[in-house]
């Protein structure tokens, strides 16, 4: 993924530093990003207050778009800066512009997919939490 995939006005840069938190669990979602050069963790916390590691994100992957295509449009996990980053925003009115342009198929089956992953995240910390 490159700044050029994107027209210029739909998005931004941001630069965050290594252990910088890019947005926190249950916080309202009003953007997505793109790794441009860096890492990026995800984790959730269980219902004891654990942390959970969801994965590690490199360049050319999108993240928080989990809670803009879905109702809740809250974030569904932490992401924080693992290294020092360079993230394209891409906020929530240009993503919703461009998805409302798309094929209602489309439109469904991403719907569908989060929803999917959202529940699976949620079976994921409630395992966690029986043990």
């Amino acid at each position: 993924m490159q700044m050029s995939d994107f027209p210029p006005d739909t998005f931004k840069i941001r630069t965050v530093e290594a252990g910088d938190v890019i947005f926190l669990e249950g916080q309202p979602a009003d953007n997505a990003y793109v790794i441009l050069r860096g890492i990026a963790e995800v984790v959730v916390q269980d219902a004891s207050g654990e942390t959970i590691p969801i994965s590690r994100m490199k360049p050319g992957e999108l993240f928080g778009e989990l809670a803009i295509l879905t109702d809740a449009k809250v974030r569904t996990a932490t992401v924080m800066a693992a290294e020092k980053c360079e993230l394209i925003e891409i906020k929530r009115d240009v993503f919703e512009g461009r998805l409302g342009k798309a094929d209602p198929l489309l439109r469904f089956m991403l719907d569908h997919v989060c929803r999917r992953l959202v529940k699976l995240t949620e079976q994921v910390i409630g395992q966690n939490d029986r043990r």
